[in-house]
Parts: C-alpha cells; structure tokens; sequence
C-alpha cells in the first residue's frame, strides 16, 4: 500500500502536484485547482497540529477507517471534509498559485519526515505515525485524480 513514508511514493505524489496548473478543471466536485492545493497544505496543517479541527460529533466505526486506510479501495467522490477546512478556503488568500503549490508540498514533506501529528483524525479518530503516512498518500492521490493528475 502506497505511503508517504515511501520516499518513491512521496517523489511521485510531490511531481503530480507540481503538475497541477491553475486553469486545471475539476472531474467532479466544486473546487478550482487553486483551492484544491490550498486544501492540501490546509489538511496537512490539521495533522501536523498547526491548525484546529474539531471532530465529527458521530466518530466513524473502526471498520470505516480501516476500509478507507487499509482496503485499497480508492475514495469515493464529493467526500465530505471539516466545517474548519471548508471555512479556511473561503478565507482570503493573496498567495499565487506556485506559492501554494510549494506550501502544499513542503507540509507534505513535514509530514513524511516524521514530523510529531496529532493523536486523532477529526473522522477516523485515533491515528499510528503509519495510518498518518497513508492517509496523506490516500488524501493527495484523491484530489489529484480530481483535477486527472
């Protein structure tokens, strides 16, 4: 299973977001691919403790994040994310687009170079270093596949 504590997994992952140009349409969903690499650098701020999210009132079975950690099963599309997240995108941001893409890569880079996360995901609950390295690999391949990269 693909992780970013893969050094060849976290080259190809970081070379698909540099692939991703601003005018990139989405496959399904509402996000621009701006707001899409926001999201990513975004998401890896919650993990890494720089940012706040609050957990889902009803935690997910064991059997979800296992299935969705574990499975091999790609995401389905138009996935729900935090009411932080989705607030944080409609903050204002003055960064260009190659500004994001490096923000995005660089937490990505954090996070796979073992940096401390947070005891829990706000959906799937308590996280292992290793159910944190899969789901930053699982969480960059969905919203890239979302814009064909």
């Amino acid at each position: 299973m693909k992780s970013l504590a893969s050094a060849d997994v976290l080259s190809e992952t970081r070379d698909r977001i540099l692939r991703v140009r601003p005018e990139d349409r989405a496959i399904w969903g509402k996000m621009t691919a701006t707001q899409m690499v926001r999201h990513l650098g975004l998401a890896c701020e919650v993990t890494l403790g720089e940012r706040v999210a609050e957990p889902v009132i009803r935690p997910m079975p064991k059997v979800v994040k296992f299935v969705a950690l574990r499975s091999g099963l790609q995401w389905p599309k138009n996935l729900k994310t935090t009411k932080e997240l989705v607030r944080a995108l409609d903050e204002d941001c003055s960064a260009e687009f190659d500004e994001l893409v490096a923000v995005a890569i660089g937490k990505m880079e954090k996070l796979a170079g073992g940096a401390r996360c947070v005891e829990s995901h706000p959906m799937f609950g308590p996280m292992t270093a290793g159910d944190w390295m899969r789901w930053g690999y699982l969480h960059a391949d969905h919203h890239l596949r979302q814009f064909g990269r």
